[in-house]
Formats: C-alpha cells, sequence, structure tokens
C-alpha cells in the first residue's frame, strides 16, 4: 500500500533537526511520531536512535554518535554515507524557517493525526481478517486521541489552594447526589465526575427503575443528563420519566395530559437552574462504546450539549465481540465505560444483572456477583436492589452499598417502591 506524506522532505528534515537539537520539541513530539511515519527509511533511522538516546540518557545525541550508531548495524558503506549526507542536509537547513517552533509542532500533530489513523485502518483491517473484532475499538480510538496537548496531571504540592478552595467552596469534585440521602451522606455529598457507579439486581427488580430515578434526581440538580436506553424506545423512557417528575401514575397519563403539562411547567418555574435531560435509544446488542463516543461528539457539534451525567440502560445490552467469553467482554465493557466517564469528565451510571444465584439470595453481596466481579472491580460504587416476594407485595425494597471506593460501604438503605409512579425513595 503507497502511503502519500502531506510534509515536505524539508519539513521532514526539520523535524528531526529540531528533536536533535532541542529537548523541548522532542518530548512534545515523541508522543505523537512514531519512526515510520517519516517517508525515508534515512529519516526513520536517524529519529529512532534520537529518541531511544534521550530516553536511555535524558540528553540529545551528538551527529558523531548517531553516525556511530548507524555503523552498528549492517549497512553497506554507500549506505552509510549516505546516512552522512542526510544528517549534512538537515544541518544545512536553512534557520529561519525553523523559528516558528509552535508552527512545526502544529504540522507534527496533524502529521502525526494522519499517520496514525492510516495505521489503525490497515491494522483493523487485519483485525478483521483474523476476527479479532474487539482489538479494533482500542487501536481507533488511539488513533483519533494523538494530541501535542497532554494532561500530565496534577500537581499534589502546587495545588494545595487550590484543592482548600474547591473544598471550601464545596467544588471540589462537582458532587453528584444519588437518590438515597443516607448515601450521599455516606458518600461524603456524592459521587464525583470521572465515576462509574453500577446498579446490580436480578431481572426484573428495578434496575431501570432506579437509573430513571437517578435520572430525575440529577437533572433536578442541574446537571445534564444523557439518557442512553438500549432496551426501550426513547418515548417509553420519557413516559417513565413523566410520571416521576410529574408523580401522576402510569395508566392515568394518556387522561391526564393538561396536568402533566402544567406540572412539567411548575418544575420548570421551580427549579430554573435545572439540567437538560436527553434521551437517546440504541438497538440492543448493537451499540458499541465507540458508537457512543461518537454520538457524545454529534451532540456537542450540532447541539452543544455536554452531559454532567451519563446514564447507560444497562451493560448487558451494549455490543460485544462474539468471539470473546461473556464475562471476560462485560469485563471489558465495564473498564470501556470508566475511561469514557474519564474522557468527558462525568459520572456514569450503568446496570448489570445478577447471576441466576442472585434470584434465591435475600441479600445481593459480591459473593452472588461471580461472573459479575471482574465488572463490578472497575466501578466507584456498587449497589444491589433487593427483594423478596413479600417486598414486593407491600412496594418495599433493599438496597445494599456493596462497594464504596470513597465512603462507607456494606449497609443496608431500605427503600420504597411506587411501581404506579415509578418512584424510588428512602423508606423512613
Amino acid at each position: 500500500m503507497t502511503t502519500t506524506y502531506e510534509l515536505s522532505e524539508n519539513i521532514q528534515r526539520g523535524i528531526i533537526y529540531l528533536s536533535k537539537s532541542d529537548s523541548n520539541f522532542l518530548t512534545q513530539a515523541m508522543p505523537m511520531i512514531k519512526p515510520d511515519y517519516f517517508e525515508f527509511p534515512s529519516h526513520q533511522k536517524i529519529y529512532t536512535i534520537i529518541v531511544e538516546y534521550y530516553l536511555k540518557y535524558q540528553k540529545l545525541p551528538s551527529d558523531d554518535f548517531i553516525l556511530q550508531d548507524i555503523k552498528k548495524i549492517k549497512t553497506p558503506n554507500e549506505l552509510i554515507s549516505d546516512y552522512k549526507d542526510e544528517l549534512d542536509a538537515i544541518n544545512s537547513l536553512d534557520q529561519n524557517s525553523l523559528n516558528n517552533e509552535d508552527y512545526l509542532l502544529d504540522l507534527v500533530e496533524s502529521f502525526a493525526k494522519e499517520q496514525s489513523l492510516k495505521d489503525a485502518i490497515i491494522r483493523s483491517a487485519e483485525m478483521v481478517k483474523t476476527k479479532k473484532y474487539s482489538e479494533i475499538e482500542p487501536i481507533m480510538r488511539d488513533a483519533l486521541t494523538v494530541s501535542r496537548n497532554v494532561d500530565l496531571g496534577l500537581d499534589y504540592f502546587s495545588d494545595v489552594d487550590g484543592r482548600w478552595d474547591r473544598l471550601t467552596n464545596d467544588t471540589s469534585d462537582a458532587s453528584h447526589r444519588t437518590i438515597f440521602e443516607s448515601l450521599n451522606q455516606a458518600l461524603e455529598g456524592g459521587l464525583a465526575d470521572k465515576e462509574l457507579a453500577m446498579v446490580v439486581a436480578p431481572p426484573g427488580v428495578g434496575k431501570s427503575l432506579y437509573l430513571a430515578n437517578q435520572a430525575v434526581r440529577s437533572c433536578l440538580d442541574g446537571s445534564n443528563v444523557l439518557y442512553i436506553s438500549l432496551e426501550m424506545s426513547e418515548d417509553r423512557v420519557a413516559q417513565r420519566l413523566d410520571s416521576i417528575f410529574s408523580r401522576i401514575r402510569q395508566n392515568q397519563l394518556k387522561d391526564r395530559c393538561e396536568d402533566l403539562k402544567d406540572r412539567l411547567s411548575q418544575v420548570t418555574q421551580q427549579v430554573p437552574d435545572r439540567g437538560n435531560l436527553k434521551i437517546k435509544e440504541f438497538p440492543t446488542k448493537r451499540a458499541t462504546v465507540n458508537q457512543l463516543r461518537a454520538y457524545l461528539q454529534q451532540l456537542q457539534n450540532y447541539e452543544s450539549f455536554t452531559p454532567d451525567v451519563i446514564i447507560i440502560d444497562y451493560l448487558e445490552l451494549l455490543a460485544t465481540d462474539a468471539q470473546t467469553p461473556e464475562y471476560q467482554a462485560q469485563e471489558r465493557l465495564a473498564q470501556e465505560l470508566r475511561g469514557m466517564a474519564i474522557e468527558y469528565k462525568c459520572l456514569l451510571w450503568t446496570a448489570t444483572q445478577t447471576n441466576r444465584e442472585g434470584k434465591k439470595v435475600n441479600l445481593i453481596t459480591d459473593t452472588e456477583l461471580a461472573d459479575s466481579y471482574g465488572k463490578t472491580r472497575v466501578c466507584d460504587l456498587v449497589l444491589s436492589i433487593n427483594q423478596n416476594e413479600e417486598e414486593f407485595d407491600s412496594g418495599k425494597s433493599r438496597v445494599y452499598v456493596i462497594k464504596s471506593r470513597n465512603g462507607r460501604a456494606r449497609f443496608i438503605i431500605p427503600a420504597r417502591m411506587d411501581y404506579e409512579r415509578l418512584v424510588i425513595s428512602q423508606a423512613q
């Protein structure tokens, strides 16, 4: 396959010149450029030597060292001469053309993005041939995230004042409340951006109901919420939210349309700083995490909508690689969702089903998670919804905090479940 390079030979030489003469330029270029992105073998080899030397010694190599290193490989004498000529050509570049380092770094970034995407497409085609479908998504994601704007993390000692301000102003982690006040207290206010929370329950015990109530809670608290449904239609989810917001019974919504409009209008008036709520339906077992990412980008581009909270109903209904064992695929999905929460700086809620034993036990703990344990391991908060037949008949349930990375765990929250209005609340 012939590769088209948009950077001229002299610009590629300029990149190498700055790489071997300016350590600041090199450290910015290294994460973006692979040696094989260069068109000519001489450029590839010289750049490789520069990078390897710098990583080993934390200094830049001299031209003499570069030539000595080239001589170590089985290279015909005439090629060694060619390498020397190439170094001379690099060193003889017009220095005025290299003065605008930022411009060259922008070119490097564009060049690296193009070449990494081409490389990813070629590698992905090979993955398709060998049916290694699960390896395609991370390859393409890494290619699309090439950038010179690198987040180097929090400087602990330098940011003491900043952390104090965030703590005293109660904005340190942009806390998101759950629907249970006792849980919020245990979490010292709620959950934070970049976290993953999961609800665990047997089929038909209230996973989706909890997520819908959480969507309403977050919206009323001022968060922009994206509700992704992989099971129900957008209209059906909206009807559930209608009941939760309005407290009108599901079977009365059709006959009380005007009451519904009035109550939703009251919500708008009484909570002027509420967040927006977007509902999006995806086909069951067809949507991948990367498709969700693409949709988030569309929301940003076309509607300037950036979610603070994403709710995915629910994990098992996302597309997985058929060639991968189910428990491994589910764990990988959870890891992908955690990565998405970090990438988009939001809180992400999802749900998962227990194994068959989960329906038989009185209290779902980590013991009953079994194959589910891998996917809950990456979560910051894991709740189980527990309900026996007697509790179901009386509209009660028990929510057990299986795991809390940032607060107290292993306690029970008594809950009431209003099946007519689809409201879950903490019991007194």
